[in-house]
């Protein structure tokens, strides 16, 4: 598992061409592992891998070792720079697929990037694919849902819209966040990771002292970097009595784990499971819904 962990953790981006319409919705059954992760099968170039799916990975990622088996895979000229949320920079090269299949979705010239490490899945699938499609996480019936605008529409009569903030660099990079509230005192913005497993929170550590928790009171712990052991970060563990989304008070967890990181590079990241069972993602809206 802290393999897994690791490979979620590696945060890059990419472009994804074309504009997608679907004219029925398309489901996807899911394994929800018991991490709260989310287990799909998919294919690139007709060959079926099992693969996380990671709102909050921003880039398409195999292992070296499922790539190898693939047939027609390129390597394109282009790289992109990223980094990890503990801040590690982080070079990925780029490999261009002749198609990638999602349930009965299939896609050509879907971007990738490569691993050469031993996991226990084949990749990561993030949102770039469903730039121009919804898509619904349904934790309950463990299914994936692809939205028509017509059952799209029906989703936002019957369910609560909250406005999400797209990271998209140059089309490189795609990613998601919404304003929450910390203890009814802070306001910050969280990335919505649903790479990050069950019940994941994570803020800078600036907020600790706006929130009156006293470092030399938490347990702490310094980890070095697993892909740059010159590097390292220090967290701190404490609770949180509260955190609900800024926009509806309803939607909310309480007394919950946190955990406080010197040197994160964003102000909050972390699950997305606590939003809701029945949880809408619509980049181009830029809302999510929730059903439940």
């Amino acid at each position: 598992m802290k393999k897994l962990i690791l490979f979620l953790c590696i945060s890059f981006c990419l472009n994804s061409f074309g504009q997608n319409k679907i004219s029925k919705t398309i489901t996807i059954p899911f394994t929800l592992l018991e991490s709260g992760h989310i287990l799909v099968k998919a294919k690139i170039n007709n060959l079926e891998g099992n693969f996380i799916f990671d709102t909050g990975a921003g880039l398409n990622l195999m292992t070296k070792k499922f790539a190898d088996k693939i047939e027609n895979l390129k390597k394109t000229d282009g790289f992109y720079t990223g980094h990890r949320a503990t801040g590690e920079q982080i070079i990925a090269d780029l490999w261009d697929t002749e198609n990638f299949e999602i349930g009965t979705l299939k896609l050509n010239h879907e971007k990738f990037t490569l691993i050469d490490l031993d996991f226990p899945v084949d990749g990561l699938i993030s949102l770039l694919p469903f730039r121009h499609i919804p898509i619904t996480i349904d934790y309950k019936n463990k299914i994936l849902t692809l939205e028509t605008d017509k059952s799209l529409q029906q989703l936002i009569k019957t369910g609560a819209s909250i406005p999400i903030q797209i990271s998209d660099d140059l089309e490189k990079t795609l990613g998601i966040a919404t304003y929450v509230r910390l203890n009814d005192q802070l306001t910050v913005q969280m990335n919505l990771d649903s790479g990050a497993g069950f019940n994941i929170f994570r803020f800078n550590s600036r907020y600790m002292k706006p929130l009156a928790i006293d470092s030399s009171q938490v347990k702490t712990k310094y980890q070095k970097s697993d892909f740059k052991p010159t590097e390292g970060n220090t967290y701190y563990f404490t609770t949180l009595s509260k955190i609900n989304t800024q926009t509806n008070d309803k939607i909310k967890a309480t007394d919950f784990n946190a955990t406080f990181i010197d040197g994160l590079i964003y102000e909050a990241i972390g699950s997305i499971n606590w939003l809701g069972n029945k949880i809408t993602i619509d980049i181009q809206k830029k809302n999510m819904i929730i059903n439940n």
